[in-house]
């Protein structure tokens, strides 16, 4: 199994992250993939972009050197199952969302708070994703949370950035492939790079789905098939 695109990475606009967007873009062209998501953080992050970054995320040409760029966030999980204080109109060129808990946006709560929160981004119709949901400070019940993913639409990640990062990922990750496996969610496999060199790097969280025997056909960025016709069912035509 491989990846044809990632679709969680950070530019400078997120002052943690080090490369521009053209840098990105060059990264996942030395990977070999066809598309990249530009997800930077939402401005409830310290040092997230203003919201004025994605009303104009348009300007982004949708191909640069070959490589389909998509338009994104990856919005902060705020208690209750809040998202980033943003308006309607700033949020209309976004073409894929993330959802993620951020100790700065959401203090590492019960098990409950969580479960809570990412009950009310399930309704949430402007996420796609939830991101980098195997962290281990963020406990929430899987089984209950990921059953319904399917029923409102929602993909679920698995990164391979945390199996290097958030101690006690690689479990976690591992349990919720499982149930996404059980419950036929698709899923996407991203690095959640920060720097170009990083783009693609997702080894670690594709050694893990090989070992349990996830289906290919549920990585919706598995193959070119896939991917465009995830986004065309969302009315975005990547290629061509």
């Amino acid at each position: 199994m491989h990846i044809v695109a990632d679709l969680h990475t950070h530019t400078i606009a997120s002052t943690h992250a080090y490369s521009t967007v053209y840098e990105m873009v060059r990264g996942a062209k030395a990977k070999g993939l066809i598309a990249i998501g530009i997800t930077d953080h939402g401005p409830d992050m310290t040092d997230g972009p203003h919201e004025w970054h994605f009303s104009n995320l348009n300007i982004i040409p949708r191909e640069i050197d070959g490589v389909a760029v998509i338009r994104g966030i990856e919005f902060n999980i705020c208690p209750g199952g809040a998202l980033d204080r943003m308006s309607e109109k700033s949020l209309e060129p976004v073409e894929f969302a993330l959802a993620s808990f951020h100790d700065c946006c959401f203090a590492p709560s019960t098990r409950a708070a969580h479960t809570e929160a990412l009950e009310a981004v399930l309704h949430d119709k402007r996420v796609q994703a939830f991101g980098h949901p195997g962290n281990p400070k963020f406990d929430f019940d899987m089984e209950h949370i990921i059953s319904q993913c399917n029923q409102y639409g929602k993909l679920v990640e698995i990164n391979s950035n945390s199996f290097a990062i958030r101690k006690g990922s690689r479990e976690n990750c591992t349990e919720i492939a499982r149930l996404c496996k059980k419950y036929q969610v698709p899923i996407v496999v991203d690095s959640d790079s920060h720097i170009e060199y990083t783009v693609g790097c997702v080894d670690n969280a594709l050694e893990m789905l090989e070992e349990i025997g996830f289906p290919e056909e549920l990585v919706v960025n598995s193959s070119g098939e896939r991917l465009d016709e995830y986004f065309r069912g969302r009315g975005l035509t990547l290629f061509g």
